[in-house]
């Protein structure tokens, strides 16, 4: 394959850091991208970390990221014709302290979380609907 002499974006790794730069770009309009691989596309650690794709993040704009990058995942077998292998499978977040149970997000359930009042702070769940994990981490 011949490489242009010249192009507006390059793009160096054909990662899914890469690839998505490339995607975004020329959603946007930009047409004079290249990107460049030594090898395949999404042959290196890309490859490696093919699978569960969490939505939930320790920040707000980092789940919006998340939850943005799976919607796109879903579509895009549709959109380009190429075969993905993307399936949703879902996962259980669970919070072993205090801190990281602020850190969930409120249930997505129709009637909305019981467990939070007016307020937007979470009441004490009945002891029934409460798991019990053990605290592994290390101690200071």
């Amino acid at each position: 394959m011949d490489l242009p002499n010249r192009a507006q974006v390059v793009i160096v790794g054909g990662g899914i850091v890469g690839c998505s730069i490339a995607y975004h770009l020329t959603l946007r309009g930009c047409t004079d991208v290249v990107l460049l691989e030594r090898k395949q596309l999404t042959c290196g650690t890309t490859w490696h970390a093919a699978g569960l794709v969490g939505q939930l993040r320790a920040t707000y704009n980092l789940t919006r990221l998340a939850q943005y990058t799976t919607s796109l995942y879903a579509s895009l077998e549709q959109e380009t014709g190429q075969a993905t292998g993307f399936r949703q499978t879902g996962s259980v977040a669970v919070a072993t302290h205090a801190a990281r149970l602020e850190e969930l997000p409120p249930s997505r359930h129709p009637r909305g979380n019981p467990h939070l009042r007016s307020s937007g702070r979470r009441s004490p769940r009945p002891a029934s609907t409460t798991a019990r994990v053990p605290d592994r981490r290390p101690r200071a």
